[in-house]
């Protein structure tokens, strides 16, 4: 890859150091008012759930850490769509920067475009606005923002043959989370179990991909950037994605026998 301004160290490591300083400290703060008060019942928290790949605590913190801008999303009448749309122009963004090896930047486009798509239903309850047709927006967005950014990962890894079918693997595991679940619905069944859902994926592929860059960025590679972070949470995704995949196919169609 050659060198540009987009790999430069400051614009990589700076960012990083900030909102990592920011995170941590408004995760302590988190941490303390819920000793304090204890925990509160979210109803979004309780419906995604916890998992080992992410905790319900840290689901909790990102909901909460998020409610100001959902607060000003509401005050200033910013439609929930306007949130979704902006969500695929920046994971566009992200696939575009990842296939030219830029994980640094790449990895921070990642990051606002799975903010803006977490906080577009929050925004759509808040003012009630919600609706079916929000819902297969979003769903639809989710899809193809996803998949550009597998799809950019996949090209950056195009002459690493194992690296590219992971990026392939793992489209192919989320695209089938989703699909086993949507098509279980249709017959009424409720298969929601498994690993590596939506925000699970998310943010196992923004952490490895920023901070991968940032690895990089410090420690250059000579020749090809492996970037093993990235491979790291895409073999994760391959695996346990297409697993919750044929989980859920399973259980629907013993579902379905049963009846």
């Amino acid at each position: 890859m050659t060198s540009s301004w987009l790999d430069d160290p400051v614009l990589s490591i700076a960012p990083v150091v900030v909102l990592t300083a920011a995170f941590l400290g408004a995760l302590g703060i988190f941490a303390i008012r819920t000793a304090l008060r204890g925990r509160t019942t979210n109803a979004r928290a309780e419906k995604l759930g916890g998992s080992v790949l992410l905790s319900k605590f840290i689901i909790e913190f990102g909901l909460w850490a998020t409610s100001p801008v959902v607060r000003a999303g509401v005050r200033f009448r910013i439609h929930p769509d306007a949130f979704t749309w902006a969500s695929l122009v920046l994971n566009l963004l992200a696939a575009l920067l990842l296939a030219r090896g830029h994980f640094g930047p790449g990895g921070w486009a990642l990051v606002l475009g799975s903010f803006c798509d977490a906080i577009d239903g929050a925004v759509a309850r808040a003012r009630g606005l919600s609706s079916d047709a929000g819902e297969v927006l979003d769903a639809a967005i989710d899809r193809w923002a996803e998949m550009a950014v597998f799809f950019g990962i996949a090209w950056y890894y195009r002459e690493l043959w194992w690296g590219f079918f992971l990026a392939a693997a793992a489209c192919a595991g989320a695209v089938m989370v989703s699909y086993s679940r949507a098509k279980a619905e249709i017959f009424g069944v409720d298969a929601k179990g498994g690993l590596m859902q939506r925000h699970e994926r998310g943010a196992w592929l923004c952490i490895a991909a920023v901070f991968s860059g940032i690895w990089e960025a410090w420690r250059p590679s000579t020749g090809f950037a492996h970037h093993g972070l990235v491979l790291f949470a895409l073999a994760a995704i391959a695996l346990f994605a297409n697993w919750t995949g044929w989980y859920r196919t399973a259980y629907t169609r013993r579902e379905l026998r049963r009846r």
